[in-house]
């Protein structure tokens, strides 16, 4: 155990960078490839982030939206848009 976590368990609190990749997921319209692009890294590491918050919350990617957008840090898609491809 480091600083109060135990190796291998993920702390229940997402990171600012895991919430931004996945606002860019939403904004690039569910494809992993173009968020990695708005971001500035690689598809894996999207995929990866996309990943640890799902373990984090429990949550489908498409309840981590929803969830977002409730709690008003992940802005909303323009009319008929789609959010998950």
């Amino acid at each position: 155990m480091r600083d109060g976590y135990q190796r291998g368990v993920l702390p229940p609190q997402a990171t600012r960078r895991q919430m931004d990749v996945l606002a860019a997921y939403v904004a690039a319209g569910g494809s992993v490839h173009d968020a990695a692009e708005l971001v500035g890294i690689r598809p894996s590491t999207v995929k990866r982030h996309l990943a640890d918050l799902r373990a984090r919350s429990g949550l489908t990617t498409e309840q981590l939206i929803y969830s977002g957008r409730a709690l008003g840090w992940l802005g909303r898609p323009e009319p008929g848009a789609s959010v998950i491809s």
